[in-house]
């Protein structure tokens, strides 16, 4: 693949990745609308459920994962200064994250399937219960099984770009294999250089086969975490679709006893709760690492350090899960006090690296605020607010009162992922377009693109917490009126238009820099 089919093939994941983001958006509106009890007459309350059963796949794998794919489909190879792997398996992923969200969103909004994001088992159970029909089960399981294929071709994509290419071969002969990119991977992602290097008698920084930019390790230090998520997410969409296919075809379906609920759930959040780790921390710290050097053109402070951080934030994430039940009685003590102390570790880890982040901008003044520095910046604040409302509730005794409210997922969950990580996904879109392009989008419609949407996100994530510190619960229409939390929700829908307002703006700037046929033409066939 040419310097050319690659630009193309970013510019494809990363165009997509837009309409996914303007689909998420759209459907957000559409549930704040209805929750203040307006368009009742356009979609009832399962059409809703099923809505917001939709709604997440769409906005973290089809927004996030989709741009974050085509992000280092390119930045990956322009830093390590090689092809990517394969352009097949490149388009695969693409292709198989399109299908997966098409038959994901077709089966909730055709039979208003609506397990909700959470997924617990026994889901098969409503077949009875909830009138659901056992094809949907099917339909839905299989697309969450593609997205997570999806995932797993572009993690198989990313290492073999990585590794595979070093050298044909190492030293004393070694084909450079599948045992090979195994070794350097541990090396790496663990941090085991060192030892490795004093094991073979030689100096640290010769032992290595190549010197790896911080950003890479970071990068396949996150697809660890995305690998072991797609694995579990992936699992759960095929144990879905095993039992949907059971009842189309055989009338009943195993016994939901042999898979212990909570035993379950424990598994589900482990692998679920690696998104957060993979995809939103440690892809945005290694995006972080990145473009503020770039930008400033100078080197991350305390570099040698950081992949001690990134190591230390592997371990974390393989252990934070438990926050997520610290309201399930049944769930052992120790797991629950396991949950508190991890997360907390996550507090760290995350401040070293705004601290090392923050730190080089400060010692580079006079400094000149690009747009993606500017970007860069408010998406740290939103991951400290979004952070600090999570630390709040991974306690045993306020997840009690907060955990099913509108504070989990508007101050902890919208602002993290909408001021958070989708502000940095806009720094480097903006970084990449002139590279991408050869165009310059423009700095004032930049400023008022991230003055709307990041005001727009704080704004709407406030509001639905303030909601729920009065009570108001989350995944839940109040059909007899909302009472106090009007309000609330009024001002929350105001911060979503606004942040529709800047999704807007960027929009024009996009379309002002490049014309709209110049986007059309992306998806034609190139020779």
């Amino acid at each position: 693949m040419n310097e050319n089919e690659r630009k193309i093939l970013v510019l494809r994941f990363v165009v997509v990745a837009l309409i996914f983001f303007a689909l998420a958006g759209i459907e957000g509106i559409l549930m704040r609308l209805r929750i203040l009890n307006l368009l009742t007459d356009l979609f009832d309350e399962r059409h809703f459920y099923s809505m917001m059963t939709a709604h997440p796949f769409v906005g973290i794998y089809g927004w996030a994962y989709m741009a974050v794919m085509g992000a280092f489909y390119f930045l990956v190879p322009y830093v390590m200064k090689r092809d990517v792997y394969s352009k097949r398996a490149a388009y695969a992923s693409f292709w198989l994250m399109i299908t997966g969200l098409a038959i994901i969103w077709t089966t909730t909004f055709a039979t208003h399937y609506a397990p909700l994001y959470t997924l617990y088992w026994p889901i098969p159970v409503a077949v009875e219960l909830a009138g659901w029909n056992p094809a949907a089960i099917f339909s839905f399981g299989m697309g969450v099984a593609l997205v997570l294929a999806s995932v797993l071709v572009f993690f198989f994509n990313m290492f073999a770009t990585i590794f595979l290419p070093a050298r044909a071969e190492m030293d004393g002969g070694e084909k450079a294999g599948a045992g090979y990119v195994f070794k350097e991977l541990m090396l790496t992602a663990f941090n085991l250089d060192k030892l490795w290097a004093k094991v073979k008698g030689v100096p640290h920084y010769t032992a290595r086969v190549f010197n790896y930019p911080v950003f890479v390790v970071a990068v396949f230090r996150g697809c660890v975490d995305t690998t072991l998520n797609a694995f579990v997410i992936g699992g759960v969409g095929v144990l879905l679709a095993l039992f949907g296919a059971s009842y189309l075809f055989v009338g009943s379906s195993p016994s939901h006893s042999l898979i212990d609920p909570l035993v379950y759930k424990n598994v589900f959040w482990w692998g679920l709760d690696l998104i957060a780790d993979g995809n939103v921390l440690i892809f945005t710290a290694g995006t972080w690492y990145l473009l503020v050097p770039l930008l400033l053109n100078r080197q991350l402070y305390g570099e040698p350090v950081v992949r001690t951080v990134i190591l230390a934030d592997l371990v974390v994430s393989l252990l934070v899960w438990n926050h997520h039940m610290l309201a399930d009685t049944p769930q052992p003590l120790a797991l629950q006090i396991q949950g508190q102390i991890f997360t907390w570790g996550e507090l760290i880890t995350m401040g070293l690296t705004m601290f090392a982040v923050l730190a080089t901008i400060w010692r580079a003044r006079p400094v000149k605020y690009s747009a993606p520095l500017k970007f860069v910046l408010a998406s740290i604040t939103g991951y400290a607010v979004g952070g600090l409302a999570g630390i709040i509730q991974a306690n045993y005794a306020s997840n009690r009162f907060f955990h099913n409210t509108q504070w989990v997922i508007g101050i902890h969950g919208h602002i993290q992922l909408l001021v958070g990580l989708s502000l940095t996904i806009f720094a480097a879109i903006y970084a990449l377009f002139p590279l991408l392009t050869g165009k310059a989008l423009s700095e004032r419609l930049a400023d008022a693109h991230l003055l709307l949407m990041g005001v727009g996100g704080v704004v709407m994530g406030l509001a639905m917490g303030l909601a729920g510190t009065q009570g108001m619960l989350r995944r839940t229409l109040y059909p007899m009126g909302l009472g106090i939390y009007g309000p609330y929700m009024s001002v929350a829908l105001i911060g979503a238009l606004m942040m529709a307002a800047g999704f807007a703006v960027f929009l024009v700037n996009v379309v002002r820099a490049v014309g709209l046929g110049a986007l059309v033409k992306l998806f034609l066939p190139h020779k």
